[in-house]
């Protein structure tokens, strides 16, 4: 074999390398900044549904909502209720948003939120579809979206597969 072919099979080689390294590292540096860019918005959703109010929201809407009626929609309840709702409504139905468009990954949200999500979608779906029906608009739309998504046991199956482990208290 002629010693130029074998050096320009090796030169080959060698590019076809340094092209597959160009484009890993090029791969690896788009994710890292995609994620830089996301880590402040999901830091301040972290903050936002450990803040009091937000979870006054979620304790109002677990056990005190269902004194009120759903058939009006909900801008027709008391200020107090309505705040609630929007607080918490709102809220997911942004989260739902950056789920939708491919921003955030789906398991992100559901190992935080798990199965909360859909919980709150069925107390709050009543005042959501009357408010629709009512005002011929799409409301919470994408929180409906999210909502259809979760399971009850959405957080444990991702806990399951990203395989987090567990460290129980110590007995006696």
């Amino acid at each position: 074999m002629d010693i130029s072919i074998v050096l320009n099979v090796l030169a080959l080689m060698i590019s076809v390398c340094a092209l597959t390294m160009s484009i890993t590292v090029a791969r690896r540096q788009l994710n890292l900044a995609h994620n830089s860019n996301l880590l402040p918005v999901m830091i301040d959703a972290f903050r936002e549904t450990r803040s009091t109010a937000f979870l006054s929201s979620m304790h109002y809407i677990r056990e005190e909502l269902s004194a009120h009626p759903a058939d009006d929609g909900y801008r027709n309840l008391p200020q107090e209720a309505q705040l609630h709702i929007r607080r918490v409504g709102l809220f997911y139905d942004d989260i739902g948003k950056l789920v939708a468009h491919g921003i955030v990954e789906e398991s992100l949200i559901f190992g935080a939120y798990g199965g909360a999500i859909a919980r709150i979608w069925d107390t709050l779906a009543p005042f959501v579809y009357a408010e629709r029906q009512k005002y011929h608009n799409l409301t919470m739309f994408y929180f409906e979206d999210l909502a259809s998504r979760a399971s009850p046991d959405a957080m444990q199956e991702v806990h399951r597969t990203l395989g987090l482990g567990r460290r129980p208290p110590a007995q006696g």
